[in-house]
Formats: structure tokens, C-alpha cells, sequence
């Protein structure tokens, strides 16, 4: 499973000077140094030994790579002096970073080194490294990770494997929560482009000040308390952009962002020159398009300049068939995750999660399964498991139980709270949810402080 990473980690690191990669029981899985004079380690005499058997003078304490494994927290800049069991002495900055599956669950680490020629590195030396490899514990998703018996799923699968071998800009639409990020891995995973950065950003979490900056980059000066530093566009350079819920800019930032796409150019904020870049875009809407098109919220020539390819993810609800599947698969998931070993769902559970309506899709499915696995206490998850937002509403019902608990005014409250909950889960922003409910800005505030109603945590 670790080679899935390797590939990776050696174009990323062709400026160090080596790489380890154990597994969890600290074995050696992968060695390689770039430069072989500075010691007779090879791949070949210390792969399947322990991290302990190659550097004798380390220590379950002192071992960066057996620290990491124990803690699941990464070490940075770390400088050591290790000997090996050749008789080699290597001094060196290590920075070292656990390696988890996608399930969370920490399967090994892997160490970058720069060796250092002095016998007594100074104290205050740190290494100095340009790219950001916080992400090797995270890998990218692939087209295997794209779990379903669904029709319409099955062929979105033989799309990305076509159009991997492209370069065209693609446009997903999916509802919040349907795995439009997942689909904009898995072609980046499946292209020419795997080994270079796939860089992801949610537009609509961004205020609007502060998105051009991140995508373009800044020059030092060119505000108060502004760097140099790459913009999205930089950083992803000779991979994949991917900007999520894309409609969410202002028409302004969308203007931008087209000029920048046909010119294949970015000048960053504050500078005068213009920097070249190689990025395959990947944009999604969480509205129709047909929707976009007709209103005055989205330009129609940066659409068709997004839309060359088009993805149209289907709701979990339109494909029942991997409701199943799906819920096994985030049980297995939780399993490995928290030491738990639930069997599955009970049937009465399974019929409800087939016959609801899933309005945060796969998501919402994820999250429920983990929901469930903090309260439950048997091995089957059961109704009762289940957060009260799902079951059949009760709250409007006029039998005579129910008539002295609620007043009229209660029930016209509650049924409010409930519209402004939907509106603001559905739409993301205060603009476009108080749009919806035809009430103003400051009337939907005041609404939310009423009712406690906060947008949802991304």
C-alpha cells in the first residue's frame, strides 16, 4: 500500500538528500539516498529491517520515524546523528510525517533528510523546504475509491478515464454533499498530471477580499502586511485547480478569473509581471446550470469557457442501489477510525436510509454513520441510533396529546425555524438564502440570532 506514495515523494523531493518510508511496526518499506557516497545504504540491504537494526544508536525515544508512528504527529527540522549498522556515521535535518489511509488510520511514516557535512551541525540550522508535504498522509482519491453499483456512476467512471488524457477544463454539477471533490481527485489521479500538485479550494468559504489574493498571490508591499507569495494558480502549476462551488463568485472576480484562463497568464497582486502557468481547471456548481445560465449571477462566456467537459453527478437519492454499499463502506471506515467492530445496520435502518431523501447526500450519509457510532451501544446500528432530524416530523400533528403541548404560535415558529434551517443548509450564503425566502439580509440575521440557526460548519 505505501508505493502508492513513493512516486510522489521523489518527484516532490529531488532536493533532498534521502527518503525512508516504514510501515506501522517501523520496518523499512523504501530507501533511497541521492547521494550514495555519504554512506553504503541501499534500498536492497534495508528494506523489511527494522528502523532500530539500520541505525544503531537510536532509540524508540529518539527515532523521528518511531516517534511519529507512536504519536501520529509529524517532526520538522529535527537534526540527528545516526549511525548505521555498516559503520557509517550520517549527520543530518530530518523532517518526518505519519502516513494515514483513507479510512484515518495511521499505516506508516516517511522521513526526508538533508545530510549535513559538518561533524557538529550548528543548533539554529533548519531545512528549508519549498514545497508543502503535509498532504502525503492524505492521498489523493482515485477512481477505486469511487464506491457504487449505480448506472449512472458507472459511466461517470468510464468518463474520467477518457478524458484523463486530456488537458480540457471540466465542469462538475452536484448538490452539496454528492463527492464533487472526490470525482476532481480522481481525475487528476487518473491523468498525465498525478504527479504534480492538485490544489483544491472552496470559493464560497473565501470572503471575497481575500480570494483574489489566494488565487492570483501577492506582492510584498502591495498592501499592509502583504509577502510575496504564489497565488492557487502558481502553486498548481503542471497539475490540477480545483475550485468548488465556482458560482459563488462575484461578477467581478468571475471577469478575473476568465481573463486569466485565456490568457494562461497571472499577474499577482501589486506586481507588474506576468507569470506563465500549466493547470488543468476543475470547477464545480452545486447549482443547474441551465439555473446559472438564466438568472444574472454567473457569466455565460466564463461557463462555456469551464464547460468544455461536463460531469453531472447524480443526488444519492437518484441511486438508492449504493445506499448499501455506502453505508458498509463508512462502517468499515469508522471501524478502523475509532476500534469499533459494528456489523452493519439493522433492516429496519436499512429500509429508512432507502426510502429517505438524503437532502446532503453522501455526506450526510458519512456523518450520520459517525453519529451513530458515538452513541451506539450494540454491534447493529438501530432506529433508535439514529439523530432525531431524520425521523418522520411529529411537531405538526393536531391529535389531542399534542394540542395542549404546542400553541398555534409554537407550531408557526417551529415550521419558520425549519424553512430558514433548510434555506441557509441549501444555499450557504446570507445573500442567496434571504434571496430565496424573499426576506431581507438583515431580517434573515435577525431570524438565525432568533431561532440560534448558524450556517454549517464546511
Amino acid at each position: 500500500m505505501l508505493w502508492r506514495y513513493i512516486e510522489q515523494m521523489l518527484d516532490l523531493y529531488k532536493n533532498v538528500d534521502g527518503i525512508v518510508v516504514v510501515n506501522c511496526d517501523g520496518f523499512i518499506e523504501y530507501y533511497v539516498t541521492h547521494r550514495p557516497g555519504s554512506n553504503h545504504l541501499t534500498n536492497e540491504k534495508v528494506a523489511r529491517k527494522h528502523v532500530l537494526d539500520v541505525w544503531t544508536n537510536l532509540t524508540e525515544e529518539s527515532s523521528t520515524l518511531l516517534n511519529v508512528l507512536r504519536t501520529g504527529k509529524p517532526m520538522l527540522n529535527v537534526i540527528q546523528t545516526n549511525h548505521t549498522y555498516m559503520g557509517d556515521v550520517i549527520h543530518s535535518i530530518n523532517s518526518t510525517m505519519p502516513i494515514t489511509n483513507q479510512a484515518g488510520k495511521l499505516i506508516g511514516a516517511v522521513d526526508v533528510s538533508i545530510y549535513l557535512p559538518s561533524e557538529k551541525p550548528p543548533a539554529d540550522l533548519r531545512l528549508d523546504v519549498k514545497k508543502d508535504f503535509s498532504h502525503l498522509g492524505k492521498p489523493l482519491f482515485t477512481l477505486k475509491d469511487i464506491i457504487t453499483n449505480s448506472e449512472e456512476m458507472l459511466k461517470i467512471k468510464e468518463q474520467i478515464e477518457k478524458i484523463s488524457v486530456t488537458g480540457s477544463s471540466v465542469l462538475i454539477y452536484g448538490e452539496t454533499g454528492s463527492g464533487k471533490e472526490m470525482i476532481a481527485q480522481s481525475i487528476h489521479s487518473s491523468s498525465l498530471r498525478a504527479a504534480k500538485p492538485f490544489i483544491g479550494q472552496n470559493c464560497a468559504a473565501i470572503p471575497l477580499s481575500l480570494l483574489e489574493s489566494l488565487l492570483f498571490g501577492t506582492t510584498r508591499g502591495s498592501y499592509t502586511g502583504a509577502e510575496n507569495k504564489k497565488g492557487l494558480f502558481e502553486m498548481a502549476d503542471g497539475g490540477s485547480l480545483f475550485l468548488d462551488e465556482i458560482n459563488s463568485m462575484e461578477i467581478g472576480m468571475q471577469a478575473k478569473i476568465l481573463r486569466v484562463l485565456e490568457e494562461r497568464k497571472v499577474r499577482r497582486i501589486g506586481g507588474d509581471k506576468e507569470i506563465c502557468f500549466d493547470v488543468r481547471l476543475i470547477s464545480a456548481v452545486n447549482r443547474p446550470p441551465a439555473e446559472l445560465l438564466s438568472g444574472e449571477f454567473f457569466r455565460s462566456d466564463l461557463y462555456y469557457r469551464l464547460s468544455p467537459v461536463q460531469i453531472f453527478l447524480p443526488p444519492l437519492r437518484r441511486r438508492k442501489e449504493d445506499i448499501p454499499l455506502l453505508a458498509e463502506h463508512f462502517i468499515e471506515m469508522f471501524n478502523n477510525s475509532m476500534q469499533r467492530d459494528v456489523v452493519g445496520v439493522s433492516e429496519e435502518v436499512l429500509q429508512f436510509f432507502c426510502s429517505y431523501s438524503w437532502p446532503g447526500n453522501v455526506r450526510e450519509l458519512k456523518n450520520v454513520v459517525e453519529g451513530c457510532f458515538n452513541i451506539m451501544s450494540g454491534r447493529y446500528i438501530q432506529m433508535s441510533d439514529l439523530p432525531q432530524y431524520m425521523l418522520p416530523e411529529t411537531s405538526f400533528s393536531f391529535d389531542d396529546e399534542d394540542r395542549p403541548r404546542q400553541s398555534l404560535q409554537e407550531k408557526v415558529n417551529c415550521y419558520e425555524k425549519q424553512l430558514i434551517q433548510d434555506a441557509v443548509n441549501h444555499y450557504r450564503t446570507l445573500t442567496r438564502a434571504a434571496r430565496a425566502l424573499s426576506i431581507t439580509k438583515q431580517g434573515l440575521r435577525y431570524k438565525m440570532e432568533k431561532y440560534g440557526i448558524e450556517f454549517p460548519v464546511r
